[in-house]
């Protein structure tokens, strides 16, 4: 086994040895301090110089790391901050959004002066992305009924179909079960809208008997017609997304854009009174 190589070490002691020699005559000799002193000075000061240098690299280093750990924690309490600020714009945000809803639905209630109405939250969704059926926080306490129509910002959302105590449910116009009497806002013809269960998934209705003598196009508006003792007359349905003809009988028909978008209703109003 070939042994390390020991020169360097015995060089070092060796050195070590001289520089105490001459510390040691340099004090009992005090007549050839100057010489002695500067052969000390110049062999002992560059190792001393270099301790001195080990020992600010350790301690920069060490200083070094105290800036990094004291950053790190600057950083987490920007972070934490910028949490805090984010959630109340959040908040505010929707505090704006609540506000601009019930804004509406006060213009909504002045644009329909003749009715009495009660104004609701919407508490859940039923039949998927269709909305077949709404649950509102209000019901016969606050004289809620069967039958009563229900508005949005927008225009017709149903008819309520179920009522308890604290709650209502509404069959919305998208459910294939229920139709309403329409006409076209701009010619005034007359026709009749109801739930399709082919166009329910694209959250689409049918406007039925659309005769060709009809001048109707896409666009259209679509309203309530007032026929019948349930929806008043004038309150937006929807509008016309396009005309087609029915496959098994040869007759027209006309699918229906509804002018609610029922993927975000929030608030309603149950009209009580007319």
């Amino acid at each position: 086994m070939r042994r390390g190589n020991k020169k360097p070490l015995l060089f070092f002691i060796i050195f070590i040895v001289i520089a105490v020699s001459l510390i040691i005559a340099s004090a009992r000799n005090r007549a050839n301090v100057g010489i002695l002193d500067n052969i000390v000075n110049f062999t002992v000061n560059p190792i001393a110089n270099a301790f001195n240098g080990i020992g600010r690299s350790v301690g920069g280093f060490f200083q070094h790391f105290g800036d990094v750990k004291k950053l790190a924690q600057e950083v987490d309490s920007l972070k934490y901050k910028n949490s805090m600020l984010e959630q109340k714009i959040n908040s505010m945000s929707s505090l704006e959004n609540e506000n601009d809803r019930f804004r509406k639905l006060l213009e909504l209630k002045e644009k329909y002066p003749q009715f009495g109405t009660t104004a609701a939250t919407v508490m859940a969704k039923d039949g998927g992305n269709y909305c077949r059926f709404i649950t509102i926080d209000k019901g016969s306490e606050s004289g809620i009924i069967v039958n009563q129509p229900v508005i949005a910002n927008d225009g017709l959302v149903g008819i309520v179909f179920e009522v308890g105590r604290g709650w209502s449910k509404i069959q919305t116009i998208l459910d294939p079960s229920t139709s309403a009497g329409c006409r076209i806002t701009r010619t005034g013809d007359i026709s009749v809208t109801e739930g399709d269960v082919s166009l329910v998934n694209s959250g689409c209705l049918k406007m039925l008997y659309v005769s060709k003598q009809f001048t109707i196009s896409d666009g259209d508006i679509i309203e309530t017609s007032g026929l019948g003792e349930i929806y008043p007359r004038g309150i937006p349905i929807g509008r016309v997304k396009e005309v087609k003809t029915s496959e098994n009988d040869n007759t027209q028909y006309a699918v229906i854009t509804p002018s609610v978008d029922f993927s975000n209703i929030f608030e309603v109003l149950v009209i009580v009174e007319r």
